[in-house]
């Protein structure tokens, strides 16, 4: 009626695609978004490591099948042509493949085509749910880079049945937003349950010592975010059980759900012995990791587990200004007026994004610091730490950084034997990175030159901080 689709015929559509999905494909991978800004760092990274020809050993161990893909061809080609200037073995090895999103027919051709499509066209809200209908109705596995809670949860809501049932893997926040946070929740519980026998009750992010920038397209996607989305959604957001069951919440052990209230003032914190300000992005990565906790009941208790996030300062001083910072530009962005002003004058439009020294020179640190309990998962007896770091080395975390962290995710779905290792390929639906892909990716961010990932005792760690 109106158009609407039968979920009955979309579910045997999937399934249909999902046997057909069997037969091999002419891609292993399609970056789709790829004339963008952080897209084209992906379509970069691909012809760089793992395109055949390249000096890289990647290439001549694992090479990949990939296309470009968006709405606009000459984009496309002229990226295309600019990469194979400056990497010249992957002339003749990149095909250009083009389907609109107001185009279901088109993009269907397109994701039907490949294993796994990698997305990087936002802001997700308004161009990212096409992509993913089509994925889910042609079996065909999905990630992105979204840091969107309202476009996450419409996609859990609507294609998380039908992409179970096909066993289709769609996999959000797969860069900087969320994969340094919620893989290093899930590994320091898995750390400290083999180690230790005990169960993880807290786990807090830290972001450390850090140089890098931020792109138009983000700021759009923040943007679009604060003006789309009505007051009473923004109420539900606020919860960090946002992504999780209706009324998760309400499971909590009373102590855990006090833990859960996110860091909100300055703070000194006597595992890093530093002071702490509130994370800017507490407010999608605490999500990610409660469905993670949520998702995975052999890892979490995630009655007792609560997950929390702040950004190390060098002073008392720093934390106090930052967090007042911080305040006043979430206060400058709730008001139209002031928003308005912030994108036409001071903001970085779409398109643009940090300089090219700056990606290449850039890093980052981010520490998750878990907390164990032996007696029955009372947080009262915690006594063993653990803390996972990941590191960007030579890469700003949120473009370079990102854009290598996506491609190595995605291809744990894409390329055939990595995703018969993954803990996803067996159920399917919409995971959270550390659900969908766990310690295959934290093999491939191990074998990646940019990126870096280890989990140790808290008495073993040092933290690099500003």
């Amino acid at each position: 009626v109106g158009g609407a689709t039968c979920p009955r015929a979309s579910l045997a559509f999937a399934l249909a695609f999902g046997m057909a999905a069997n037969i091999a494909r002419p891609y292993d991978l399609v970056v789709y978004g790829a004339s963008g800004f952080t897209g084209r760092l992906a379509a970069e990274y691909l012809a760089r490591r793992y395109t055949p020809g390249s000096s890289s050993a990647a290439a001549a161990g694992e090479p990949v099948r990939w296309a470009m893909a968006g709405r606009d061809r000459v984009k496309l080609e002229r990226v295309r042509d600019e990469m194979v200037a400056k990497h010249p073995h992957a002339a003749g090895k990149i095909d250009v493949l083009v389907g609109a999103i107001d185009d279901p027919a088109a993009l269907e051709a397109v994701t039907s085509k490949t294993n796994a499509i990698l997305s990087f066209a936002g802001p997700f809200a308004l161009y990212g749910m096409p992509v993913v209908d089509a994925c889910v109705k042609t079996a065909t596995h999905y990630a992105d880079i979204t840091g969107e809670p309202t476009f996450i949860r419409d996609v859990i809501d609507k294609h998380d049945a039908a992409a179970k049932a096909s066993k289709t893997c769609v996999v959000n926040c797969v860069g900087y937003d969320s994969v340094p946070w919620d893989l290093g929740a899930w590994a320091v519980a898995k750390f400290l349950k083999e180690r230790n026998g005990a169960t993880c009750v807290e786990a807090y992010g830290h972001a450390g010592d850090a140089k890098g920038g931020v792109s138009g397209g983000t700021i759009a996607s923040a943007l679009h975010l604060m003006s789309s989305t009505s007051t009473s959604v923004m109420r539900k957001m606020a919860s960090p059980h946002f992504l999780t069951r209706v009324d998760t919440s309400r499971d909590l052990d009373a102590d855990a759900q006090r833990r859960w209230a996110t860091q909100a003032t300055p703070k000194f914190d006597e595992d890093l012995k530093r002071w702490t300000m509130p994370s800017v992005m507490a407010g999608i990565n605490t999500k990610v990791v409660a469905r993670s906790a949520e998702l995975e009941p052999e890892t979490f208790d995630a009655r007792l587990f609560a997950y929390n996030e702040s950004d190390a300062c060098s002073s008392r001083f720093g934390a106090f200004v930052g967090t007042a910072a911080l305040g006043l530009f979430g206060a400058l962005l709730v008001f139209p007026p002031t928003r308005w002003a912030l994108a036409r004058f001071a903001l970085p439009k779409p398109g643009e994004g940090p300089s090219e020294s700056l990606r290449e020179n850039g890093f980052a640190n981010v520490y998750v610091v878990g907390t164990g309990a032996s007696n029955d998962g009372d947080a009262s007896s915690a006594t063993h730490k653990a803390v996972a770091h990941f590191s960007f080395r030579n890469a700003d975390p949120g473009y370079k950084g990102t854009a290598a962290l996506a491609v190595e995710a995605a291809l744990c779905l894409a390329l055939p034997a990595e995703r018969a290792k993954t803990p996803g390929s067996s159920r399917g639906g919409v995971l959270t990175p550390a659900a969908a892909l766990g310690s295959t990716l934290v093999d491939r961010i191990d074998r990646c030159d940019v990126l870096g990932f280890d989990v140790k005792t808290l008495e073993e760690t040092d933290f690099v901080m500003q």
